[in-house]
Order: C-alpha cells, then structure tokens, then sequence
C-alpha cells in the first residue's frame, strides 16, 4: 500500500468530512498517542512537509476555508493537532 503525502493529507482535511471526523478525533487523543494516528489511515508525512503545505495553500484559499476550524491561524491549529505528532 502506498501512503499518501503531507499535500493529500491536508486536501482530505479540508474537503472529506468523513476524514476530517477521523481527524478531529484524532487531535483528542493524548499527544504521545497521535503520532502513529494517521499513519493508520494511510499518511505518512514529516511534520515539515505538512508545514511547507500549509504555507504553499494557505494563499490560494478563501476566508471561509482559513476558518474551518474556528479562529486563530489555521497553520497553528493544523500543526499543533496533527503536524508536530507525526
């Protein structure tokens, strides 16, 4: 099986609500638990690849899209509950 990418990952975040569930539950798990987490749904990613990704997309998205997951930089947010555990 291959696993997809840091770009996949976060594409799926952002427009597979299924996926996006998966995620945020994920994010609830104790940090020392999360890092083989997504790894168990098919991603394999460094935590630098995924913040290359955020960097790169941020700018071609809307408004609504930065604030998916509530207010703040939606960099932070994706790092701190899925990137820094990878």
């Amino acid at each position: 099986m291959r696993l997809k990418d840091a770009k996949r990952f976060f594409r799926d975040l952002m427009e597979d609500t299924t996926i996006r569930g998966k995620c945020i539950e994920i994010a609830m798990l104790p940090k020392n638990e999360r890092g083989m987490a997504p790894r168990v749904l098919g991603y394999s990613f460094t935590p630098k690849e995924l913040d290359d990704v955020l960097c790169r997309e941020f700018y071609l998205m809307t408004e609504e899209e930065r604030r998916l997951f509530g207010p703040g930089d939606l960099r932070d947010i994706v790092m701190s509950m899925w990137g820094n555990c990878m």
